[in-house]
């Protein structure tokens, strides 16, 4: 078995349990042992303050591991780390899979991972044909999901799940967001995929493949004139992955309306940008600024190189119906600003009728949220974008 294998020891199993992943060790000199919960799916190591767990040691570097925590599975990998990583005495080279009872130093520190489980409530044990099922599944490798996650491009088994962008006006859909998906175990999500994807460094391939079934997968079912909004993930080049990318669908596609959503954080340069929406425009695909509003909101970007749709996270959306009205001035001099850039405004997380009111009363023209559809398979006879979307 390879180095850092081993799992936790099966307890009795007992109706709602709780459970942790705990490292145990010696942070400094004039400290005893702690331990330190595992408390994040991405648990960050190192120097610098902020981190999920920050260490004195001067032998540490800034940033020095990263443990991740995949559904049951624990992980841990290098950083570039100065003084290196090491389980049991190896180092670490690659992700390398830990379980309780591991060794675990960075530097000059060193750990024991540990695994607590407690039951919440006294009551009866589960059947014992379940006992037997939970020590089945403990048994697992946790490299399994690293080779559920190779099937997954082998196959091309992402099922794409489709959520309606409608118009606050008359209610019609203009268009779908294609939200990934995938019937293979321990990856049916977005999250675990692209956290999956990272460990290999395969984000960008995971992120061309998605695109390509969102389009592949709605185009028999598309009525005419309604478009696909389609995701990038911030470790692809606008130029070098994005925009290749989307030519090869624009090929094979060539009739379907495609918006390209961009996350505010990764447009950090205005003249870039401009250029690079003219050159998806040559293909008449739309340009979308994703999130608005939910980091550092970037109005440079706006006033140089503005985006045909411009997205309003649903932090800023959420509650407007009860907004103050300071509150609400500010989101409409917001909507006001983008509209004067000619661009089409989409509040997100848009949940009750009230907060749709609200957002078309501030100016929006279009919305998206559970309240107007949750994301699924796109309706094999969709209504034309004429008809109104009705509501439940």
């Amino acid at each position: 078995m390879e180095v850092g294998t081993k799992h936790r020891p099966v307890e009795p199993v007992v109706l709602s349990i709780e459970t942790g992943w705990f490292l145990s060790g010696c942070i400094s000199a004039d400290r005893g042992i702690s331990r330190i919960p595992i408390n994040s799916e991405s648990f960050i190591i190192g120097r610098r303050p902020g981190l999920s767990l920050s260490l004195p040691s001067a032998r540490v570097s800034g940033r020095h591991a990263e443990i991740l925590v995949i559904g049951d599975n624990l992980l841990i990998r290098d950083l570039g780390s100065t003084n290196g990583t090491f389980v049991n005495r190896r180092r670490v080279t690659r992700p390398t899979p830990i379980g309780e009872g591991d060794h675990i130093e960075l530097a000059d520190v060193e750990f024991r991972l540990e695994y607590a489980a407690r039951p919440r409530q006294h009551g009866l044990l589960v059947d014992p044909l379940l006992r037997k099922t939970a020590k089945a599944m403990d048994s697992f490798e946790p490299d399994w999901i690293l080779s559920q996650f190779q099937d997954l491009l082998q196959q091309e088994a992402v099922t794409p799940h489709y959520q309606p962008i409608v118009s606050l006006e008359d209610r019609s859909i203009i268009g779908y967001e294609a939200l990934a998906r995938s019937s293979i175990s321990g990856l049916t999500n977005p999250a675990a995929m692209f956290q999956t994807a990272q460990l290999v460094n395969r984000e960008v391939e995971l992120s061309i493949l998605c695109r390509r079934q969102g389009v592949a997968a709605a185009v028999k079912n598309l009525p005419e004139g309604v478009g696909v909004f389609l995701n990038t993930h911030p470790r692809e080049d606008l130029q070098r992955d994005v925009y290749e990318s989307v030519v090869k669908l624009r090929e094979r596609f060539p009739h379907v309306p495609l918006t390209i959503e961009i996350h505010e954080g990764a447009i950090d340069n205005p003249s870039r940008m401009y250029d690079i929406k003219q050159r998806f425009a040559e293909l008449d695909v739309a340009i979308a600024y994703d999130d608005f509003g939910a980091g550092q909101s970037r109005l440079l970007e706006l006033v140089e190189a503005p985006p045909d749709f411009l997205k309003f996270d649903a932090c800023l959306v959420r509650h407007s119906d009860c907004a103050s009205t300071q509150q609400s001035r500010m989101l409409k001099v917001l909507v006001e600003m983008a509209h004067d850039f000619e661009a089409l405004t989409i509040a997100e997380g848009v949940e009750t009728e009230a907060e749709a009111e609200a957002c078309r009363e501030l100016g929006f023209g279009y919305a998206q949220g559970y309240y107007f559809g949750r994301p699924g398979p796109l309706p094999k006879k969709a209504a034309p974008l004429s008809t109104q979307f009705t509501l439940e």
